[in-house]
C-alpha cells in the first residue's frame, strides 16, 4: 500500500509555479506601466484560474490516481494559493523597497485623484491620504497581498474545485484488506 504524503509537500512545487506566473505577470504589467490599470485585474484572475485548474487537475492525476473530493481539492487549492502569495510578496517587497521606491507615491496619488473625482472634501482627503501613506510601506502592501492571495485563493479554489472533484468507483476501486 502506498503511503501518503503531506499536502503540503505535495503541493510546493505547485505553489512555486503559481507564485513565479503571478511574478511574471506583475513585472509584465510594470515594464509595460499598466500595474495601476483596472482593468489588468480581469486577465490577471483568469490567469491565475487556469493556471490553478491545471496545477490542482496536475495534483489530482499525480497524487491522487486521477481521483479527488471536492474538500481535498479545495484545500490543495488553498496551500497551492499560501505558496504563491508568499512567492509573491516577497516580490512585492523587493519591488517596492528596492526596485521602485517612488511606486508607493505613484499610487498615493493615484488615489489622490481619484478621490478629487468623486468630489471629497479636502479635509476628507487629507485625511485619508495620510492614513494611506502610513500604510503605504514595502512590509505592509506585502502582507496585504499574502492576506488578499489567501482570501481570493481560497474563493478560486471552491470554484475550481467544482471541475477537479472526481471520485472514484467503490466497485472499481477496492482497498487492500488490512494485514494484522
Amino acid at each position: 500500500m502506498e503511503e501518503k504524503g503531506s499536502v503540503w509537500k505535495e503541493t510546493l512545487n505547485y505553489g512555486i509555479i503559481l507564485g513565479l506566473v503571478a511574478i511574471v505577470f506583475s513585472v509584465l504589467t510594470y515594464m509595460l506601466d499598466l500595474t495601476f490599470k483596472t482593468w489588468i485585474l480581469l486577465p490577471s484572475l483568469v490567469i491565475s484560474f487556469l493556471v490553478l485548474y491545471f496545477l490542482l487537475r496536475s495534483y489530482r492525476d499525480h497524487y491522487n490516481n486521477g481521483y479527488i473530493s471536492y474538500g481535498k481539492s479545495v484545500g490543495a487549492g488553498v496551500v497551492i494559493n499560501i505558496y504563491a502569495a508568499v512567492i509573491t510578496a516577497i516580490y512585492v517587497y523587493v519591488l517596492y523597497a528596492f526596485i521602485d521606491p517612488g511606486l508607493a507615491d505613484q499610487q498615493l496619488a493615484m488615489t489622490e485623484e481619484k478621490m478629487i473625482s468623486r468630489g471629497m472634501p479636502e479635509s476628507a482627503i487629507d485625511a485619508g491620504m495620510a492614513m494611506q501613506a502610513k500604510l503605504m510601506k514595502p512590509w505592509f502592501t506585502s502582507l496585504l497581498y499574502v492576506i488578499n492571495g489567501v482570501f481570493f485563493g481560497l474563493i478560486m479554489s471552491l470554484l475550481v474545485s467544482l471541475f477537479i472533484a472526481k471520485k472514484g468507483n467503490p466497485l472499481l476501486d477496492e482497498e487492500e484488506p488490512v494485514k494484522e
